[in-house]
C-alpha cells in the first residue's frame, strides 16, 4: 500500500531529523525541517477545500513538503512549474479541476482560484501523522500533450504509485542504499516522481538541480558536491542531460565516487554515450530504462555491458519487471510472433485508469485484456526469443525530445493559429538517426510581416517550453501530397540544411 511509503518518510522525519533530505541551490534541508514543513501545510489544508490542490513553484522545498501533506491527506495534487505560462496553467487547473492553489513564492499563482502561499506557512513541532489508506484514490496527475491540441492529463493513483515502488524500491536499496539520489526533471513529469518518493522513503537525499543550469554542467557538478553529508551515489534523467554533464571533464568516477547507480529513460540511449559513461564511471551500474507516463514512468530497467555499446547494435530493454505484463500487436490488434515488429501494449497495476478529462479521445488506447488494464503506447518494438525488448520508433507523430514527449501536430495547430501565417508544418531533425531538435516550417499569408521572434512569443503562449521549436524556416508554399496532405517526405531533407540565424 502507498501508505507503507508514508510511513518510511515519517521514521526518517522523526528518527534522522538532522539527516539532510533535500540539497537544492538555497542550502540543505534536513528530513526534521522538512518534517516541520509539512506538519505546518497540514495545519494551513485545515481550512481549504478537499479536492485536487494545484502546486506551483520550482525545486524549493515547500513544494516537495506540500505534495508529502496532499499525500497524507488523500488531496490529489497536480504540480506546475513557474515557467509555464497563465494559460497552461489555467488550463491545468480547469482539467484536473483545482480547488486550491499552493503557490511555493508570492506571484506563483496567475490563475483565479484562492491560494495558501508556502512561504508564508509558519512551521509546526514535528509530529507524525497517520496516512489515509485508499489505494485507489489520485495521488498525482501529470500532463502531456495530446494529439488533438488540448493537454491531457494523466492521474497516476496510490495503487499505481505503490505498484511501481514494489519493485523498484528494493532494486535502488539493494544498490545505493545510501547517498543521495539526483533530482534532475521538472517535477511536473512522471521522472520528477520517480525521483522523489522512493528515496525519501529510503531515507536518501535527494539533490534537486535547477533548469537554470540545464546547459551549464560545470554548475550542476558544483551543485552535486556542495553538501559533504550527501555525496551523490544514483541517478535518473535523460541521455540528452548525461550527453551535456559529459561536456564537463571533472564528471567522473574521481570526483563523484560513490555515484554507482544510473537510470537513464525518456530517449533512446546513444551509443556513444554509453562508451563515454563506461569510461567515466568504470564501475557504476548503467540501467536503461524504459515505460510511458501512463504506466507510471518505468517498467523496464536492464543493465546495460560494454557489448551494448557496438554501434548498430539495438539497445537492449530487457524484460518486462512485474507485476506489469506486455504484448507486441500488429496492425490487426493480434499479438505477433517473437521477433516481429509490432506496438508494445503494457498491462497491469502500474497502468492508469483514464486520462483527464474523461472524454479524451486518446482514451481508446486504455483497454482490458485477460482481466488487466492494458495501454497501447504507440512505441514500435519487438521481443526477442528471451523476451527481451528493444523499440525501433513511434507508431504516430509523437516524438521524445529531451525527454519531453511533443506532439507535432499540436505545434503546427498553435503556429496555424496564428493571424500572419497561411500554413506550417513541424518536421524532427535527426543527427545520426536520432531525434535532436524540430524544424518548423512557415509559410506566412501574402503580405504579412512576422519575425521568428514574433512565432516564437506565439507559441510559448500555448506549449511546453521544451516543445517550442527555435528553428523556424520561412518559405514560399508547403508542399503537399497527391491526397492534399503535407508531404513531410519532401520537407525532411531540408531539415538537414543548417538553419538560418534567430533574429528579430
Amino acid at each position: 500500500m502507498f501508505s507503507a511509503i508514508l510511513n518510511a518518510i515519517q521514521t526518517h522525519m522523526m528518527q534522522t531529523p538532522s539527516a539532510p533530505a533535500l540539497v537544492n541551490l538555497c542550502g540543505v534541508t534536513s528530513f526534521g525541517e522538512l518534517g516541520s514543513r509539512v506538519q505546518g501545510i497540514l495545519h494551513a489544508l485545515a481550512s481549504s477545500p478537499d479536492g485536487t490542490q494545484l502546486i506551483v513553484g520550482h525545486k524549493e522545498p515547500d513544494c516537495v513538503a506540500a505534495m508529502l501533506a496532499c499525500a497524507l491527506t488523500e488531496r490529489p495534487f497536480t504540480f506546475a512549474d513557474r515557467s509555464l505560462s497563465a494559460e497552461r496553467i489555467s488550463k491545468i487547473a480547469q482539467v484536473t479541476k483545482v480547488t486550491y492553489v499552493l503557490e511555493a513564492m508570492e506571484g506563483d499563482n496567475p490563475i483565479d482560484l484562492p491560494s495558501i502561499q508556502l512561504s508564508r506557512v509558519p512551521s509546526s513541532p514535528l509530529s507524525e501523522t497517520e496516512p489515509l489508506g485508499n489505494d485507489d484514490v489520485v495521488l498525482y496527475i501529470i500532463f502531456t500533450s495530446g494529439s488533438s491540441g488540448e493537454p491531457k492529463g494523466v492521474p497516476i493513483s496510490r495503487h499505481n504509485f505503490a505498484a511501481l515502488d514494489g519493485w523498484y524500491t528494493p532494486m535502488l536499496s539493494e544498490n545505493q542504499p545510501t547517498g543521495a539520489h539526483v533530482n534532475h526533471s521538472n517535477l511536473a513529469f512522471d521522472m520528477g516522481m520517480f525521483d522523489l518518493w522512493p528515496a525519501l522513503s529510503l531515507g536518501k537525499p535527494i539533490i534537486m538541480l535547477d533548469h537554470a543550469n540545464n546547459i551549464k554542467p560545470r554548475n550542476n557538478l558544483l551543485h552535486l558536491l556542495s553538501c559533504p553529508a550527501a555525496p551523490v551515489s544514483s541517478w535518473a534523467s535523460t541521455p540528452s542531460l548525461l550527453q551535456l554533464m559529459c561536456l564537463e571533464p571533472k564528471f567522473n568516477h574521481a570526483h563523484l565516487p560513490q555515484l554507482g547507480w544510473f537510470v537513464i529513460g525518456g530517449e533512446m540511449v546513444p551509443h556513444s554515450l554509453l562508451r563515454d559513461l563506461q569510461c567515466r564511471f568504470p564501475e557504476a551500474k548503467l540501467m536503461n530504462g524504459y515505460g510511458p507516463s501512463e504506466a507510471t514512468c518505468c517498467t523496464h530497467l536492464h543493465q546495460l555491458v560494454a557489448a551494448d555499446a557496438v554501434e548498430g547494435a539495438p539497445m537492449p530493454l530487457g524484460a518486462i519487471i512485474p507485476p506489469s505484463g506486455m504484448r507486441i500487436l500488429g496492425p490487426d490488434g493480434l499479438e505477433v510472433p517473437v521477433g516481429e515488429l509490432g506496438e508494445i501494449e503494457l498491462s497491469g497495476p502500474q497502468v492508469i485508469e483514464h486520462y483527464l478529462p474523461e472524454d479524451h479521445p486518446a482514451n481508446v488506447a486504455i483497454g482490458w485484456h485477460n482481466n488487466q488494464r492494458t495501454y497501447r503506447t504507440g512505441d514500435l518494438g519487438r521481443l526477442n526469443e528471451k523476451g527481451d525488448l528493444t523499440i525501433l520508433g513511434r507508431t504516430d507523430r509523437q516524438i521524445k525530445l529531451h525527454g519531453n514527449r511533443i506532439e507535432l501536430d499540436e505545434i503546427e495547430r498553435a503556429a496555424d493559429g496564428f493571424p500572419p501565417i497561411q500554413k506550417s508544418a513541424c518536421i524532427p531533425s535527426r543527427l545520426n538517426g536520432i531525434i535532436n531538435g524540430i524544424v518548423l516550417f512557415v509559410q506566412p499569408k501574402s503580405g504579412a510581416d512576422v519575425s521568428r521572434s514574433e512565432i516564437i512569443a506565439h507559441l510559448s503562449r500555448f506549449l511546453l517550453s521544451a516543445a517550442v521549436p527555435r528553428d523556424i524556416r520561412f518559405v514560399d508554399d508547403i508542399p503537399l501530397t497527391m491526397n492534399g496532405k503535407v508531404d513531410n517526405r519532401s520537407l525532411a531533407p531540408l531539415t538537414e540544411l543548417q538553419p538560418e540565424p534567430v533574429t528579430a
